[in-house]
């Protein structure tokens, strides 16, 4: 008998447990919440934008001619450095699973933005003269590091001459009129989402900001647009500048995907030297 009424308890216990498990706080049909941002103008064509959005899941910001384009934070910064009529967008997944909302807003910029010649730009553009200055990497040890986090680059560090040729002969340059970036890279660079084969590749012309003060530990920050890359196409175009000087220049930035996203997990340290 004993034996008979621990088979029905363990038939009871299986037959509960296939019973589907209803919760009712999840309405898959319901209609989203309306997006809801903020947007604070502050000094020299810069906004904050944040995401006042009760159970977002997941965000995405658009920023059409501003530095950067996209945003996945919460709250961002973003710099406008050319005047006219800008729309920025917010694009939202819902947390219950009612669907992606978004809402947009239109910006006014009134003037170019102005930036004197400072000491750090200075170093960075060649004294801000017309011909700018040109950043190749270094043949040192140390020219590309990886790592899991901003401070720790365990995974890989690059020997001296571990780089491909057609890395060494990169130029990435940066003109203090109408903050010019361009990406002098002969031609061709290195696909790192395809087995790092040498492919034709023009980046053209771009822009750039410095940014003094708004990286990581209240370093400054290089930003480029974001179909832009300095050093390695899998790095992502915002760099915090960890050193700069008249013969040297070190950043740090994300690893990120060939969509642009920025990985979850991953950054790189590259060292530059004078071209």
């Amino acid at each position: 008998m004993k034996h008979r009424f621990y088979i029905l308890l363990a038939l009871i216990t299986v037959i509960t447990a296939c019973e589907p498990v209803r919760d009712d706080e999840y309405n898959l049909n319901g209609e989203a919440p309306k997006p809801s941002i903020e947007v604070t103008a502050i000094d020299g064509n810069t906004f904050i934008v944040k995401d006042n959005t009760p159970g977002s899941f997941q965000r995405l910001w658009s920023f059409p001619g501003g530095l950067p384009a996209n945003s996945t934070a919460a709250v961002d910064t973003i710099f406008y450095p050319k005047k006219g009529s800008y729309t920025m967008s917010l694009f939202v997944s819902q947390s219950d699973g009612s669907g992606t909302t978004s809402i947009s807003k239109l910006i006014e910029i009134t003037d170019n933005a102005a930036q004197g010649c400072s000491d750090k730009l200075s170093l960075l553009t060649g004294e801000c003269f017309p011909q700018g200055r040109c950043w190749t990497f270094t043949r040192e040890a140390g020219a590309v590091k990886v790592g899991p986090t901003y401070d720790d680059y365990s995974w890989y560090t690059a020997p001296a001459g571990g780089l491909q040729d057609a890395q060494y002969d990169d130029g990435f340059c940066f003109t203090f009129d109408d903050f010019v970036y361009q990406n002098k890279n002969n031609g061709a660079s290195v696909n790192p989402w395809d087995g790092y084969k040498v492919q034709p590749l023009d980046p053209g012309i771009a822009t750039f900001l410095f940014s003094e003060g708004t990286g990581t530990g209240g370093r400054d920050q290089i930003i480029i647009p974001d179909d832009q890359f300095m050093g390695v196409m899998d790095a992502d175009n915002i760099m915090d500048v960890v050193q700069l000087t008249e013969t040297k220049l070190v950043v740090r930035m994300r690893l990120r995907a060939a969509n642009g996203v920025p990985a979850a997990e991953g950054w790189f340290e590259l060292t530059f030297v004078r071209q």
